[in-house]
């Protein structure tokens, strides 16, 4: 017998919040692929660089995004995955030894599936994924899979991802000030790796740089692995705010004059172009020469490359400099950013916009500011198929525990997870 839910997913960026819901249904257990019946977007000032500031800004901001999607749709949701970022979130690889296993001669996928992972307790953080790296047996390490083969002393080399509790808690809030509640958190530059890299990319190793409004989100793949994760407080708002400021200009008319003149080449820019620019100061405008625009929005992505170069610097692993980069995210539409990060990253870099294997009519959802919610519903996809069954109920209780996640969608292709990932909430304090 066939059943049916609706799945909601909300991007709560520092500029804006972007929110969709979509159809799957199930039949013998087998989940069908999302149907997308609806999407909105709102504006939003409650966050600064990904962090929650103000609970009732934000929190209009997701209900308006909500209220649309029932409006053109009928349904009134009642829980969403929601993504997550910001400089709260740490990172940290952390190798564990797993008791009980090789019982049997060999070591098996239930041995594996059944071993949980218990950080140690820490009552500011919160647990929001952890996706093992590799393996290590009788002293050997990097190995990949370790089904099949004969140990009883087996480590798992672990990349955890914790957030602040108190920044949780003021986005739950938001949320539930907008009338909904939380499946799941999601963290961002995760979510966009979903939508937009190739089996070949998390295999041979890339570099997701996620440019969102506030702040660029850095993941690093390698063999099908999670390697690396951190956040610049950096985004497409510093690089509006740079015009804004200079020219006392309205937020507005900056943001216009960055999206339709913008450019980090000044050749690519006619020397005699000028810009209009409204004033801060009522009914008066200022001209201003485009390549001087370009000239700010330059020095910035240059900014940009050097502290996402830095960043880099703390992967430390063979070959690391031969990895790749894609940059996506909505500041990645700047005209002429790819290249310029690929000259001062010093590696091969291309846009990223978000592809999937099943029906999308919505063309903005074919856009790379829209890589991140996409890659929401694909977690979210997920983890209903791991589920045994559909059910009616609209909030999957933090406190239960579900079971693992085996496969997500990238593209045309299924795409093997972590059995450590899991909601953020199950509290760390709550595991140990």
């Amino acid at each position: 017998m066939s059943k049916s839910k609706t799945i909601t997913a909300i991007d709560v960026g520092t500029t804006k919040v972007f929110s969709l819901m979509a159809n799957i249904v199930t039949d013998e257990n087998v989940v069908t692929k999302p149907d997308i019946i609806a999407t909105s977007s709102a504006p939003c000032n409650g966050l600064k660089k990904g962090n929650v500031e103000d609970i009732k800004l934000t929190s209009a901001a997701i209900k308006q995004t909500l209220q649309d999607l029932e409006s053109q749709t009928g349904i009134k949701a009642k829980s969403a995955y929601v993504g997550i970022t910001g400089s709260h979130v740490n990172y940290e690889n952390k190798r564990r030894a797993l008791k009980d296993i090789g019982s049997y001669g060999v070591i098996t996928p239930e041995e594996l599936s059944s071993t949980d992972f218990k950080p140690k307790s820490d009552d500011n953080r919160e647990l929001l994924h952890a996706m093992p790296i590799s393996y290590t047996l009788d002293g050997a390490d990097g190995i990949r899979n370790p089904i099949g083969m004969h140990s009883d002393a087996v480590s798992v080399d672990t990349h955890v991802i914790t957030a602040d509790r108190a920044f949780l808690n003021k986005l739950t809030e938001s949320c539930r000030g907008a009338g909904i509640n939380v499946d799941a958190f999601v963290m961002e530059p995760f979510a966009s790796a979903l939508s937009t890299l190739t089996d070949k990319e998390r295999e041979q190793g890339t570099l997701i740089l996620d440019i969102g409004g506030g702040t660029t989100d850095i993941i690093g793949f390698k063999d099908n692995r999670v390697i690396y994760t951190g956040v610049v407080p950096v985004g497409g708002y510093q690089f509006t705010n740079d015009i804004a400021y200079t020219y006392d200009s309205t937020h507005e008319s900056a943001e216009k004059a960055k999206m339709e003149h913008g450019h980090t080449e000044l050749t690519a820019i006619e020397i005699s172009k000028n810009i209009t620019l409204t004033s801060n100061e009522e009914c008066q405008t200022t001209e201003v020469p485009a390549r001087d625009i370009g000239r700010l929005l330059r020095e910035r992505s240059i900014e940009l490359a050097q502290l996402v170069q830095l960043k880099l610097e703390e992967l430390h692993m063979d070959n690391s400099d031969a990895m790749r980069v894609v940059v996506t995210g909505g500041g990645s539409k700047l005209p002429g950013i790819s290249h310029l990060f690929q000259r001062y990253l010093g590696r091969r870099v291309r846009l990223g916009a978000p592809s999937v294997s099943w029906s999308n009519k919505f063309d903005d959802l074919n856009d790379p500011s829209q890589a991140t919610i996409l890659g929401i519903l694909i977690w979210a996809h997920s983890h209903l198929q791991d589920k045994s069954e559909i059910n009616d109920k609209n909030t999957m209780h933090s406190n239960t525990k579900n079971k693992l996640i085996q496969k997500l969608l990238i593209s045309h292709k299924s795409f093997r997870l972590s059995p450590w990932i899991r909601p953020t909430g199950q509290r760390i304090n709550n595991l140990s």
